[in-house]
């Protein structure tokens, strides 16, 4: 016997109606959504400035800082940066809380990276900042 059934398309159970204009949208709206904005380390110069400099010897005209807060080249140089992420998104009693936000930190980073040579992967990290600023005034 015959049935006298048609089939329909796979393509016809795919999408309800209306769902191929909300699909359309999103799509459009995936395409459309600007790209991620690079790390601007001038931008992360004037953070570091304005919200780590009292501590942190953040940049080479620096003259005053705590002998016991290491240096921006010194952390860059001793540690990689999901290292150096994770730490400014965790609270932490001795600095202030910032609520940087990840592209605040990716700016950060990129600065930290402008004063110091890349990570050598061959050397172990530094035990220590070995940069002590001057206390001129």
């Amino acid at each position: 016997m015959f049935s006298a059934r048609r089939r329909l398309p796979a393509a016809a159970f795919v999408l309800a109606p209306g769902s191929a204009l909300v699909l359309a949208l999103v799509l459009a709206l995936v395409l459309v959504a600007s790209p991620a904005r690079a790390a601007d380390p001038a931008q992360g110069e004037r953070l570091a400035r304005r919200w780590c400099a009292e501590c942190h010897v953040v940049a080479p005209d620096q003259t005053r800082a705590r002998a016991d807060a290491p240096s921006f080249a010194a952390i860059s140089a001793g540690r990689r940066v999901p290292q150096i992420e994770a730490f400014l998104r965790q609270d932490h009693p001795q600095m202030p809380d910032m609520s940087l936000s990840r592209s605040e930190i990716a700016d950060l980073i990129a600065w930290m990276q402008s004063l110091a040579p890349p990570l050598d992967p061959a050397k172990p990290p530094p035990q220590k900042d070995d940069v002590t600023p001057s206390r001129g005034g």
